[in-house]
């Protein structure tokens, strides 16, 4: 079993993708509100960098696996900015 401290809060998620990244993440379209929106969505979560301090994410409860294409795309859009 794996436990995972993670977040599905809009607010939360951007304070913990702050700490992951080496500079300011805002939450606009332009940078990670798309990202954001998903986490809103439950259908992705951000983990707590206290707890897992390599970052990445994980699925949310409401995760849809005819919607992973979109997931992945939407995250590498926002890694590579």
């Amino acid at each position: 079993m794996i436990v995972n401290f993670a977040t599905c809060e809009r607010s939360r998620a951007l304070r913990y993708m702050n700490a992951f990244r080496s500079r300011e993440v805002l939450d606009t379209p332009d940078d990670a509100g798309p990202v954001l929106d998903l986490v809103e969505a439950d259908l992705i979560r951000i983990p707590d960098p206290k707890m897992h301090p390599s970052g990445g994410v994980v699925p949310g409860n409401r995760w849809d696996e005819d919607r992973r294409r979109e997931v992945t795309e939407v995250l590498n859009a926002w890694m590579s900015s």
